[in-house]
């Protein structure tokens, strides 16, 4: 309500008042006509007459006259309170018969006046605060008295009418209804107000200059709770309670959510807008619970809710469930629960698809494809990257995924075809971005000891054969490979790398020799391998060299010897490739053929027919790998030799000559070996244990035990568990190494309690 601005009083001006000769009823009689019946008027017209800082002044004057007396200040004292009291009996008396919006609008109306009443006369009354009401306890402060009286005579009458009506006119509010919520607010600061017995009036702006009770301490607010709040818990709970009942059979379950999130943003507006903030923990916990907690469940279940969600991609739809069971946390795991099974369908619609099956780069693809699709939707676009959902997203892919160890052969296998020619044409970003998905999906498998162990042989052969389109790329994998699993899982990666390093060095010195690095005019390039960094071993038979070969491998021997004394070279002869330029044939050509044809081809140099036995004799390569390589040349496409035997089987007594009318349309011509039939079960499914396994577990026990000296059975388990990152031991593997290591007098049994192990030092 507005307020009349007070003239001022001018500088010099003089108080009219002959205070020496006034008596305490003249000055009463003096307040009342220069200010409280003025200010009586203003209440009932609006209009504040002779308001001045000369006629407050009169008035405050009296009071500090007369205030130092105590027989003086009881009059004063009572003299306000009879003011304030006859105000409030009369306005009580305007409510009778009055009930619902029409009492609350009257009856905030009342409110606001007795503030305005109230406020202007403790600015003239308060002197008596100084020394009367501090030494009197029987007499209240002027704001709380002025509460007191408002209490008994409007409050106590009115207050379960009034209680009802705000509760009707909320609800109506909930309906939709138009309702003064300016009314409601003044209200709820009256109740708040109410009981309170340290209170006090201010002035604020906000936005406009008005007056408000405030506590001076932070008492319960008794009467807001009890006369109000529990009401209105308790029809909040029954109106909620009834109005989901109808939703559930008239909505479907994405115009439910939609319901829900409008009703629990409604209740939150009306918590900032009129209701007390200490009424926001009990109105939102029974909000939710009728909105969510007893309906989640039921929600979920829905033919449109969850699954169909899941199923029809309908993102908007899961994010704002979600975002109303997180409300609840409790309720979260009914959404889990059905994306869980929607994952593992859809993985399991990938893995078992035998075309995928038969084309491991479209299979590996496929998996990339599904789980960033999950990723994007678990992290961006509904569920906010929660941790019950990322568990919910790794368990579904995992259970698929980890029931063998195809997913692990063939992102291995992935991840070769990529290096060797996938990324070309790739930016840094695309790069860095497949490498991030393939990462990603490997920390899902539980076999990444036989990932590891395919990735290995693939980067060999990429080095050996520079087949790698980016060495970059290549450092890029194994850096992620580092952080997922460890420096000790990657190290003899990073060995390979070394040694192709130092090849390089070692090269490049050998070709400063007298010779060129090219004994007898044979230009050839020599890898230096670690034994045990590399998946290839040295073959153990005693292959014999051609002369031009042998040559070759003599001259390195004497210069790697010079450079390391005392180290040992063992020549891999399944390994490397050659080029032989052949003059013979119908027109030049160089073939590039693997070492072991090489030596074949050499030997028609000195003899123009020969059996397949003495070319086994010859070479002394194995016999069934000696017919692979020989078989490999006789084949229609790269038919450089000819055969006497009938069908493509060579026997001992096949002979072989060279195919003089041999050409091709390139000068340089790639012999591809033909395939071992044993390979022909390498990317299957069947599980696989590495022997390294074995080892990997006996560290782990070993270690763990000689930390602890003594440990339970199931105690160990978990230990060796949580130590084993590259795979994941069987229980039954565990116990089998544990039996191994007492045999070997590594552990022993303790005598009374055999499920406890002790080490042995």
């Amino acid at each position: 309500m507005a307020h009349d601005r007070a003239r001022p009083v001018a500088r010099g001006e003089a108080i009219d008042l002959n205070l020496e000769t006034m008596t305490v009823d003249q000055g009463i009689e003096l307040i009342s006509q220069v200010r409280v019946e003025p200010l009586l008027k203003y209440l009932k017209t609006g209009v504040f007459e002779n308001k001045s800082n000369m006629t407050f002044m009169q008035a405050y004057s009296v009071v500090v006259q007369f205030g130092d007396q105590n027989q003086h200040s009881s009059k004063l004292y009572m003299y306000y309170t009879k003011v304030i009291k006859e105000y409030c009996e009369d306005s009580a008396a305007s409510l009778t018969g009055l009930t619902g919006e029409e009492l609350l609008k009257v009856l905030s109306n009342v409110w606001s006046n007795t503030t305005i009443l109230v406020f202007w006369l403790q600015r003239v009354f308060q002197y008596l605060d100084r020394f009367f009401t501090k030494n009197n306890p029987d007499h209240p402060d002027l704001f709380r008295q002025a509460l007191n009286v408002f209490t008994d005579a409007v409050y106590k009458l009115v207050k379960e009418r009034c209680v009802n009506a705000m509760v009707q006119v909320i609800n109506k509010e909930r309906d939709g209804g138009d309702v003064e919520q300016d009314v409601l607010r003044l209200l709820v600061e009256m109740l708040c107000t109410v009981g309170d017995s340290t209170p006090k009036i201010v002035k604020v702006k906000d936005p406009v200059e008005r007056l408000f009770w405030q506590s001076t301490t932070n008492e319960p607010k008794t009467s807001y709770k009890n006369d109000f709040e529990n009401l209105l818990i308790s029809t909040t709970e029954e109106y909620y309670k009834a109005k989901v009942t109808g939703w559930m059979a008239a909505y479907s379950c994405p115009q439910l959510l939609e319901e829900m999130q409008r009703r629990l943003d409604d209740e939150e507006t009306r918590l900032t807008r009129y209701l007390d903030g200490s009424s926001e923990k009990e109105l939102k916990t029974v909000v939710q619970r009728e909105l969510i907690l007893n309906t989640a469940k039921e929600l979920v279940d829905m033919s449109s809710g969850c699954k169909s969600m899941f199923q029809g991609k309908r993102y908007s739809e899961l994010k704002l469930m979600f975002r109303l069971f997180r409300r609840e946390p409790a309720m979260l795991p009914h959404m889990v629960d059905v994306m869980e099974p929607y994952i593992e369908e859809r993985c399991t619609s990938i893995v078992e698809d035998q075309q995928l099956i038969d084309n491991p780069s479209e299979y590996v693809e496929k998996v990339l494809d599904l789980k960033k699709e999950i990723d994007d939707m678990v992290s961006t676009h509904c569920f906010d990257g929660d941790t019950l959902f990322q568990k919910g997203r790794n368990q579904g892919l995992e259970t698929v995924l980890n029931k063998d160890t195809r997913c692990a052969k063939y992102l291995a296998l992935f991840c070769d075809l990529q290096l060797k020619k996938g990324l070309k044409g790739r930016s840094e970003d695309e790069v860095q971005q497949l490498v991030n998905q393939v990462v990603g999906l490997f920390a899902h498998l539980k076999d990444k000891d036989i990932f590891l162990d395919f990735y290995k042989r693939a980067l060999s052969k990429r080095l050996l054969n520079k087949l790698s389109l980016s060495n970059d790329a290549e450092e890029t994998f194994i850096a992620k490979l580092k952080v997922e699993c460890g420096q000790q899982a990657i190290q003899k990666l990073v060995s390979m790398f070394a040694d192709m390093s130092l090849s390089d060095q070692l090269q490049e010195e050998y070709g400063k020799c007298s010779h060129g690095g090219s004994p007898g005019g044979v230009s050839h390039d020599v890898r230096v391998l670690q034994t045990n960094a590399w998946p290839e071993k040295a073959d153990e038979t005693n292959v014999v060299p051609c002369a031009e070969m042998l040559s070759c491998m003599q001259a390195f021997e004497s210069f790697y010897q010079a450079k390391h004394t005392g180290r040992k070279l063992r020549w891999m002869y399944n390994m490397g490739s050659v080029e032989i330029r052949c003059l013979g044939l119908a027109r030049p050509h160089v073939l590039v053929v693997s070492s072991y044809q090489a030596l074949v081809l050499m030997l028609f140099n000195k003899s123009k027919d020969i059996t397949m036995q003495e070319i086994c004799e010859a070479t002394k390569i194995d016999k069934e790998e000696c017919r692979r390589q020989v078989l490999s040349m006789t084949v229609s496409r790269h038919k450089v030799l000819l055969h006497d035997s009938t069908g493509k089987d060579l026997k001992d007594e096949t002979t072989l000559k060279a195919n003089e009318a041999f050409t091709n349309e390139k000068i340089k011509v790639p012999v591809s070996l033909i395939k071992k039939e044993e390979r022909a079960g390498e990317t299957s499914a069947a599980p696989e244990a590495p022997m390294e396994r074995k080892h990997v577990i006996d560290a782990a026990i070993v270690r763990i035990m000689k930390s602890r000296n003594r440990l339970e059975h199931n105690a160990l388990l978990e230990e060796v568990f949580r130590q084993c990152t590259l795979f994941k031991p069987q229980p039954a593997q565990i116990k089998s190494q544990i039996e191994h290591l007492i045999n070997r007098e590594f552990l022993r049994r303790d005598a009374e309690k055999r499920n406890i192990y002790i080490y042995l030092p």
